[in-house]
């Protein structure tokens, strides 16, 4: 193991109460420096996607392992793109740990920002930068644990595996998939730290409600409707509805449509842990809710989608239109239209019950329905008395004492998708505690975190592979 020269307090532990402020054994300063320095740097580097550059990001990362005695591999699946692979050996008694953040971002529009997007800037107390949420707070902290792994030179029972990936918000061919492929060693993994979880403040900043592991997300998919008809002249309009109208009365009736509500093992617990810390009515809705779990009243389900639609959306399969296409010019009736509907499947749903249902939407025989028919692949992680839910309550009871820990279903998408697939128990997490006006900056211009929450989401990182390694 490589020497100790990280000043002892460093390994102090701290204990940030339920508050996302200062814990009740401040932190190094080294440290707290160390975390918002990188984080600075990584967000310098401009890695909106479409082009990405994640390689210029990776190679900062890299220098910070370098200078920690830790190699690293850059992996490109194209000039610019980049997965950077840094691995700390273990005794081999357990399979390895990966954690992963990806490095690329949404772009962001200068103009739209009150500071440049690619500078951490700290107002009112407020870090701001496109990233410092989704993903670069999470790939600074975990570059930071490892160093810290290293220098601490703790004994692991298994490998701990840091990916710093490419393309996660395209999915352009250059992501964890082309990853998976071309260094399959990662397959050897056990269990994977991802994004995707979610540790909220309550909204007066005080304490920390919940903590919440990305155990199950829904399976994307987009639905593409097209109507077709002779076109013409707008002065002489066709005894028919010509496609354009057609279409457009189709797409209302699927933006109407509704799915069963069906509470998985995932969302059962979770709206049992939130019953827990949760008053007024929303709390009510939650406590008729988990009380009839299998029957869920719908009235509950109303009021849950009324005062928190996040959660209400992984209750059950969703669509949603997004995007129509049809015409070209004023006095031109097209001959075509064209209409995308996302939705979003829950991980155990029939595809093909799932189609029949959009077609019935769709009441229009002329009318072509067309999306990927595969049958979602997209099973739950377990959510028991496991080896990442101990490591998770142990971690947080440490940085946010007496905050419950419990899973949840996403209602976004992340590459545990295909970590899951490949056979790995992924779990997500959220390493800053933020309330959900926080949290909806992230792919928003202003994207921001609580200055008092950058530096126990870095301990509780570094907290929960520790745990998960001893």
């Amino acid at each position: 193991m490589r020497p100790l020269f990280f000043v002892l307090a460093l390994l102090a532990v701290p204990g940030c109460g339920h508050a996302a402020g200062p814990s009740r054994s401040t932190p190094p300063r080294a440290a707290s420096e160390d975390m918002r320095t990188l984080l600075a740097e990584l967000i310098a580097v401009d890695t909106s996607n479409p082009p990405g550059n994640e390689a210029a990001a990776a190679q900062v990362a890299a220098r910070w392992l370098r200078e920690a005695g830790i190699e690293s591999e850059l992996a490109e699946p194209a000039p610019g793109r980049a997965h950077l692979i840094a691995r700390l050996k273990g005794s081999g008694r357990a399979r390895p740990v990966l954690v992963l953040a990806h490095l690329d971002t949404v772009p962001a529009k200068k103009e739209e920002w009150a500071s440049d997007p690619w500078t951490l800037t700290e107002r009112d107390g407020f870090l701001y930068g496109r990233g410092v949420q989704d993903n670069k707070g999470m790939a600074a902290a975990s570059v930071l644990a490892l160093r810290r792994l290293s220098r601490d030179g703790m004994k692991l029972s298994r490998d701990v595996v840091l990916v710093l990936s490419a393309d996660e918000e395209v999915g352009a061919g250059h992501g964890i998939d082309w990853l998976l492929e071309h260094h399959p060693e990662l397959r050897e993994a056990e269990l994977a730290l991802n994004e995707g979880g979610l540790t909220e403040l309550t909204a007066d900043r005080s304490r920390v409600r919940f903590v919440n592991l990305q155990a199950a997300e829904r399976v994307s998919r987009n639905v593409v409707l097209k109507a077709t008809g002779p076109g013409g002249h707008s002065s002489v309009p066709p005894a028919a509805p010509n496609p354009m109208v057609r279409l457009a009365a189709a797409v209302a009736r699927v933006g109407s449509l509704t799915f069963p509500t069906r509470l998985l093992p995932v969302t059962r617990l979770n709206v049992q842990g939130r019953v827990k810390v949760t008053d007024g009515e929303l709390g009510e809705a939650l406590k008729r809710l988990a009380a009839s779990p299998d029957n869920p009243p719908q009235e509950a389900v109303d009021s849950i989608a009324r005062l928190e639609p996040a959660l209400a959306a992984v209750l059950h399969t969703t669509c949603v239109p997004t995007v129509f296409n049809a015409g070209s010019r004023p006095n031109v009736i097209p001959a075509t239209a064209e209409a995308t509907i996302n939705c979003r499947l829950l991980p155990d749903e029939d595809i093909q019950a799932f189609r029949a249902r959009l077609v019935a939407a769709v009441g229009d025989s002329d009318i072509q329905v067309e999306l990927n028919m595969t049958p979602p692949d997209s099973p739950a992680s377990p959510v028991g008395d496991n080896a990442m839910f101990r490591a998770a309550t142990a971690a947080a009871a440490k940085v946010w004492p007496g905050a419950p820990v419990f899973p949840r279903m996403s209602t976004g998408t992340t590459e545990s998708t295909v970590l899951r697939r490949a056979g790995i128990h992924a779990y997500g997490i959220d390493l800053f505690a933020l309330t959900p006006d926080d949290a909806r900056t992230a792919h928003a211009p202003n994207e921001r975190i609580p200055v008092a929450s950058l530096q126990p989401g870095a301990e509780f990182v570094h907290l929960l592979l520790s745990e998960l390694a001893k």
